[in-house]
């Protein structure tokens, strides 16, 4: 008899304590759950935002390499200092 009181006595005060680490589970579950959200949402936001970036710098590459082709600098050089393509006659070879 004596060993069956003791069996109940320790059921008694451990239910409680695996009650209260279900609800600490649950619990935990749920805000790991919130945060895995909060974050997924925030990467979902920072790849838009990159790919937004990603395509102004393509643009910008465009820009930079139509502001450095070879025609427009033949023409600013033509217009603004007013150079030109030497004739065949001009071009001197300097040879060592």
């Amino acid at each position: 008899m004596g060993l069956g009181g003791r069996s109940a006595t320790r059921v008694g005060w451990m239910l409680p304590v695996v009650w209260l680490a279900v609800i600490m589970s649950a619990i935990s579950v749920v805000y790991v759950s919130h945060l895995c959200r909060e974050l997924y949402s925030e990467l979902s936001s920072l790849e838009q935002e990159a790919n937004a970036l990603q395509v102004e710098w393509g643009r910008y590459l465009l820009e930079q390499s139509s502001w450095a082709s070879l025609s427009r600098v033949e023409q600013l050089a033509e217009s603004r200092l007013d150079m030109r393509v030497p004739r065949a006659e001009e071009i001197v070879v300097v040879r060592p």
